[in-house]
């Protein structure tokens, strides 16, 4: 009987390596070079399925090229790890095109009707890009919509003066959300119920399963209506305070002809947008300062030189430009966070046969990824601690305004010019909500350790803790008191190192 199995096995085995080496006769010597996994066929898929987007981190380690492939089966997955190849696919953006997945979430995530998912794949989409960057530009609506924020943000920190002990991913996935729907939305956004919120990050969650339809419990697409029906009720009458971001994409989606149900839920998705990336990335850009006491102190340094003023009689005032433009440390941090932690990978289908740098050919049907880790990790780039947190590797240079940063080499908010429509207000809140924290509180973790692993499988840029953590609240009494923001000069951008 043991020998039937073992020769069965090596059958087998035999078999699977034997059928991968047969696909391989098909490549075409001009493709990137292929690496073969460990396990025949399904390797790659089990890798990926395991570590998520930090898998592709891992295989570009062990490659020696600019650009491989990974082979599940009969599918082709090419995987860019150099910066100097993203110019060369952007400019080959129609046919190494981000649009079939723009139709695969409107319909995974959305619902989407048949009718709808075709108009995601027209010209709409630039129009709908457009709306988003003419919503979200810095000036006078962009500081309507971060004051709304801002003011929501303080009172939330006020409320967590009160606890002895949070859950820090909790409290920061409530303040994230409370505070980024109403700037967007308004006092009276959708996500005002505790239940709603709940309900989103299950939904949250369950996204990954739902591009594969493996939710088989149903579990998210049950939360997920839940925030479908809030957003119906509230496209019903929009509240005059609403960003103008939001009457932008209504008015494209309406020109465009979907209707007014898919329209509701499309808005609905927009809080993946919104949430699903800010929440994580505000955890950890707590997280690093804090686990640091003596990067704590010289961030209040800068803080109460530059950008805060008042006293506890008077009250306290954060001027939002001033931190913007004169707190380089703390912009530092943030960047400094996104970079050592991003695990996103931007995605492409091939359409047609496309060669990059007259040298790979990426045959249509399959995929292009281009995980921003390798980059982010590249020591003749970031030098030879680059995968050591540096808080002071963004500050610029005596003189300068701004960090110089190779072109292509920081990826967080995407690259130029496809870059995240919504980096301002995103990394605008994030710095007034830490400038709060830094400013107000000492964390302090429950059980006296910093160290955290991140989960995996969220789709998200940055991955939240793989537990909640608990954390002492402990407020610094010479800062009590009343607390307030202003936008200071108008069209004052954060000056991102990716622009």
């Amino acid at each position: 009987m043991l020998q039937t199995i073992a020769l069965s096995s090596v059958i087998g085995i035999t078999f699977l390596y034997g059928l991968d080496w047969a696909l391989g006769l098909f490549d075409d010597a001009r493709e990137p070079p292929c690496m073969r996994p460990s396990v025949p066929l399904i390797g790659h898929l089990i890798g990926m399925s395991r570590y998520g987007n930090e898998y592709l981190g891992q295989m570009s380690n062990k490659s020696t090229s600019e650009i491989f492939m990974l082979r599940i089966f009969n599918l082709k997955i090419y995987v860019s790890k150099s910066r100097h190849l993203i110019p060369i696919i952007q400019k080959n953006h129609k046919t190494l095109s981000f649009r079939p997945f723009i139709q695969t979430a409107m319909k995974a995530l959305g619902d989407g009707s048949p009718q709808t998912i075709e108009i995601f794949g027209t010209g709409m989409v630039d129009d709908f890009s457009l709306a988003m960057k003419n919503g979200l530009v810095p000036g006078p609506h962009l500081d309507e919509q971060n004051l709304r924020m801002g003011r929501r943000v303080i009172q939330d920190v006020d409320q967590l003066l009160n606890e002895k002990e949070v859950n820090l991913l909790s409290w920061v996935r409530h303040a994230i959300v409370q505070a980024s729907a109403c700037g967007v939305y308004g006092a009276q956004h959708p996500m005002r119920d505790p239940k709603v919120e709940a309900a989103y990050w299950t939904w949250h969650q369950h996204m990954p399963s739902h591009f594969t339809g493996m939710d088989l419990t149903g579990t998210g697409y049950k939360a997920r209506q839940v925030v479908f029906d809030v957003y119906v009720e509230y496209y019903k009458h929009i509240p005059d305070d609403a960003s103008r971001l939001v009457h932008e994409r209504q008015r494209v989606l309406r020109e465009s002809g979907i209707s007014k149900q898919d329209s509701d839920r499309i808005e609905a998705t927009f809080t993946t947008a919104i949430f699903g990336n800010t929440a994580p990335t505000m955890f950890w850009a707590l997280w690093e300062p804090f686990s640091r006491p003596e990067i704590v102190a010289e961030l209040r340094q800068e803080l109460e030189r530059n950008a805060v003023t008042g006293s506890k009689q008077e009250g306290f005032k954060i001027d939002v430009a001033s931190l913007k433009r004169k707190c380089p440390l703390l912009l530092s941090v943030l960047q400094e966070t996104q970079r050592i932690r991003q695990v996103h990978a931007n995605i492409r289908k091939v359409t047609s046969d496309t060669v990059l740098d007259g040298r790979y050919l990426l045959k249509a049907g399959n995929y292009l990824q281009m995980p921003g880790n390798p980059i982010h990790m590249d020591t003749t780039l970031w030098g030879q601690e680059a995968q050591v947190f540096d808080p002071h590797r963004f500050v610029p240079a005596a003189g300068s305004e701004k960090v110089s940063v190779a072109a292509n080499s920081f990826t967080a908010w995407g690259a130029a010019p496809h870059l995240c429509p919504a980096r301002q207000f995103a990394s605008t809140e994030i710095l007034i909500l830490m400038a709060l924290m830094i400013m107000r509180v000492d964390l302090k973790p429950a059980n006296d350790s910093w160290e955290l692993e991140s989960s995996r499988g969220e789709l998200a840029s940055l991955q939240s803790p793989l537990e909640d953590v608990k954390v002492q609240i402990l407020p610094r009494d010479d800062w009590a008191g009343t607390w307030s923001v202003e936008m200071g000069e108008s069209k004052t951008r954060v000056p991102i190192a990716s622009g």
